[in-house]
């Protein structure tokens, strides 16, 4: 069922059981008050019969064996009779039964299957009583609720109208939206307007211009990582394969060069999709999504150190605090990884690698640096782009990159600097989640 559908039969069906309660109600009320003022028309027609009876002879009325006979409408009948009974004038002699002296105000009575409403008035030695039947009365309460029915009618109806061309008018913003997302082309991932459109529907725009957003910056990262795949592995591949063109065509040691510096290059290649590969999902959020599992900085960096086995090179400061960063323990241990790998490659050959640890209530600073010549400013600004490479052929360029993506989505910060005798001295800067001496 459509949403205009939905909306015209729940509003219609309540204004139609609103409306049927209303009308029932005021149907009710107008029934009762004409039958109190049909009940009044008679006490006043009794009264009004009294009034006249005193101003009238006594000799003129007749006696009880002549009883007056007074014309009058079939509707309505009326009788006069003193208190003993005998009746002195009337009309409708044949109506004795419904006529018939009784206690003083209201009753009801029957005569040939039909019911009269009955009023009795005692004034002084006289009992006045007047009838009126009842079908009268409800004719005339037939053409009260005939009158009120037609513009109740008109009413309802025209409500129904109006409620159906107020739905399609509130709903007139979804149409347009329609139109415009079924004319839109493919590829078009361009936020949606919510200019114009009405505050109930503005959170679900804005919730599918976020969607639009993370689409777009996914196929720009899927695409960034094909055509940073496409770039950077042509060089390693075509260098590989005219290593093994080589290597079939020579023999010797020719041979075994050629084929070691393929197998040099299939490294090289395996490093470099390890490294896009990383750098991937660190910018789809892969990994930040994933558990959170946090170890002593000096686990994470013994880690990195045998992995990268650069014991030997590194001088320590500080690893024996138990502070804790908030990012998981396998992100940290590639950030110091790369970093240490990234010093041992562009650092002064057999130089140390100073590493100096210290922490606040808040951050842990974490520093590396490595002895070489100074880094120019305008180079240096760049070092964490993607491909930049230093003087090293083995490299890939990404290094800096993933360790800047992992500290950005811990919530750190990065700095770099060169000079006074250091090569480059890179900072990381990580929220503390524990401390412990």
């Amino acid at each position: 069922m459509s949403l205009r559908l939905r909306l015209v039969a729940t509003l219609g069906i309540t204004l139609v059981l609103l409306w049927g309660i209303m009308a029932a109600w005021l149907m009710r009320d107008v029934s009762t008050q004409i039958e109190r003022s049909l009940d009044q028309r008679l006490a006043q027609s009794a009264h009004m019969v009294a009034g006249l009876l005193r101003n009238v002879p006594a000799a003129a009325l007749g006696d009880s064996n002549d009883p007056s006979v007074i014309p009058s409408p079939g509707g309505v009948a009326c009788r006069v009779s003193s208190l003993r009974g005998q009746v002195i004038a009337g009309t409708h002699p044949e109506l004795n039964d419904v006529l018939k002296a009784d206690a003083e105000g209201y009753s009801y009575r029957d005569h040939n299957g039909q019911r009269w409403r009955v009023y009795t008035l005692v004034d002084d030695d006289k009992r006045i009583t007047v009838a009126d039947r009842i079908r009268e009365r409800e004719s005339l309460l037939s053409q009260v609720r005939r009158a009120a029915f037609y513009p109740f009618l008109l009413a309802l109806v025209g409500s129904l109208v109006a409620l159906w061309w107020g739905v399609a008018r509130g709903l007139a913003p979804l149409s347009r939206l329609q139109r415009r997302l079924s004319g839109r082309d493919h590829g078009d991932l361009s936020p949606l307007p919510v200019r114009g459109l009405p505050s109930e529907i503005r959170p679900l725009i804005d919730g599918f211009n976020t969607l639009l957003g993370r689409t777009e910056r996914m196929l720009e990262m899927e695409q960034r990582f094909t055509d940073d795949a496409a770039h950077e592995l042509r060089t390693p591949l075509t260098a590989i394969r005219t290593h093994l063109q080589i290597a079939d065509r020579v023999e010797g040691d020719r041979r075994r060069e050629a084929m070691q510096q393929a197998e040099a290059g299939v490294e090289r290649l395996t490093r470099t999709l390890d490294q896009l590969l990383m750098l991937a999902r660190m910018e789809s959020e892969e990994m930040a999504r994933g558990k959170l599992e946090p170890v002593a900085i000096k686990e994470a960096l013994e880690a990195a150190m045998n992995e990268t086995a650069s014991r030997d090179r590194c001088r320590v400061n500080g690893a024996e605090t138990e502070w804790r960063a908030e990012v998981s323990g396998a992100l940290l241990v590639t950030a110091l990884r790369n970093l240490l790998e990234n010093a041992m490659r562009h650092g002064e050959p057999g130089g140390p690698i100073d590493i100096d640890i210290h922490a606040d209530a808040d951050m842990l600073s974490i520093d590396i640096a490595n002895r070489g010549d100074t880094i120019p400013p305008d180079r240096l600004a760049r070092l964490s782009e993607r491909f930049l490479r230093g003087n090293h052929p083995q490299g890939s360029g990404l290094g800096l990159s993933i360790v800047e993506a992992i500290v950005i989505r811990a919530g750190g910060r990065m700095t770099m600097v060169s000079g006074n005798g250091v090569g480059l001295r890179v900072t990381l800067q990580f929220p503390v989640i524990k401390s412990e001496r």
